[in-house]
């Protein structure tokens, strides 16, 4: 799971960096990375992981308890977001005060609005146009997350009284809402077009194509043939093909949506099945990188966008490939050293917190949390 992590947050960083280096053209290369898959493949994860041990032993549905559960997402998520807003909008400051130490000609650059910050410590940014993007750029998707969060006690509860009945009926009210939002704001442009798809019921078909990966790869092992490279490698590139074909440009459609679901679906579980594919995600370095993901991608924008302003005031480097190289190389050397002290000192410390959270009086339950 470190290792596909990785890959997530790879893809997304791979993207912001060729934005900031101007979306140069590179056969093949801008035509993958624009697509920015990231939120997709890590919803997918996001669906895999948290139904994983309901997958594996089906006698924790019955010991599961939301409190519990919410104070171990909490503890995690809360506070390393929380930091990594504080850094976002002290960066460009310190980065200001740094240049004019050096003689250089730097302007003060105004800070967030009173609804930027109500609505991002909110987790509610998503749901509007003029905060969504505000901050930094690339957490909109920590608003997605959450809802995703809370809506899982309530996929759980579908799942126990009508089994996979429940996990079908999620599924079409996520496709039913996008297509009555996406009707309803179709021709509006962006943000509106993107925003109403965004949240948590719209995403809720891939989070539930996670769900159904820990399904197929747990409680089928008497069908062993479907889970042969042969059987899925085809399916994962034809779903990824349909994702971002013509048919998917509609925004009230959920084609993409559903599409790259199935397509890191089928990879999640490639990686489970075959040993040539579960070698490579279990790589040393990808699973390192994997492991601080999450503090990595929470500091990847404001850093790299920088990193890419200094390139060019510096070093003279405009945009297009150089810079592009240089992003991804560098660029990715500086982004994992400044990242070390806030894993170690942020992140790290919420992980051991978030293990702490459990109801020590019930001891059924202690155990069920660990």
């Amino acid at each position: 799971m470190d290792g596909l992590r990785a890959c997530a947050f790879l893809l997304v960083f791979l993207f912001h960096t060729w934005e900031f280096a101007g979306a140069p053209d590179i056969p093949l290369v801008a035509a993958i990375v624009s697509q920015n898959t990231r939120p997709d493949f890590f919803v997918v994860l996001t669906g895999f992981v948290l139904f994983l041990p309901f997958a594996r032993f089906s006698s924790r549905l019955a010991a599961f308890d939301i409190r519990i559960y919410l104070r171990r997402r909490l503890r995690r998520i809360v506070v390393p977001y929380y930091v990594a807003l504080v850094v976002a909008v002290a960066m460009p400051q310190v980065l200001v005060a740094l240049m004019r130490l050096l003689g250089q000609r730097a302007d003060w650059q105004p800070g967030p609005s009173w609804g930027d910050w109500a609505t991002h410590l909110s987790f509610t940014h998503i749901f509007f146009a003029e905060f969504w993007d505000g901050i930094n750029g690339s957490l909109w998707t920590m608003s997605l997350e959450m809802q995703l969060y809370l809506i899982f006690p309530v996929v759980l509860w579908a799942y126990v009284r009508w089994g996979t009945r429940g996990l079908a009926g999620g599924l079409a009210l996520s496709v039913a809402y996008r297509l009555l939002a996406g009707l309803a704001v179709d021709g509006s442009g962006f943000p509106m077009e993107f925003l109403v798809g965004a949240n948590g019921l719209g995403r809720l078909g891939q989070f539930m194509a996670g769900i159904a990966t820990a399904l197929l790869v747990f409680r089928l092992p008497e069908r062993e043939s479907w889970r042969r490279p042969w059987v899925l490698v085809p399916i994962m590139a034809t779903a990824y093909a349909v994702a971002v074909s013509p048919l998917a440009s509609w925004s009230f459609t959920s084609i993409r949506e559903l599409g790259l679901g199935m397509a890191f679906g089928s990879l999640i579980a490639l990686v489970l099945t075959s040993p040539s594919w579960g070698r490579f995600a279990s790589w040393r370095p990808l699973t390192w990188l994997g492991y601080r993901a999450y503090s990595l991608f929470l500091l990847h924008q404001p850093t790299m966008w920088y990193f890419s302003e200094m390139a060019t005031k510096f070093l003279h480097i405009e945009n297009g490939v150089a810079k592009l190289l240089l992003l991804w190389t560098a660029g990715l050397g500086v982004l994992v050293v400044l990242t070390l002290p806030f894993f170690m000192w942020v992140e790290k410390p919420c992980i051991a917190w978030s293990k702490r959270a459990r109801l020590t009086s019930d001891p059924a339950q202690a155990s069920i949390a660990t």
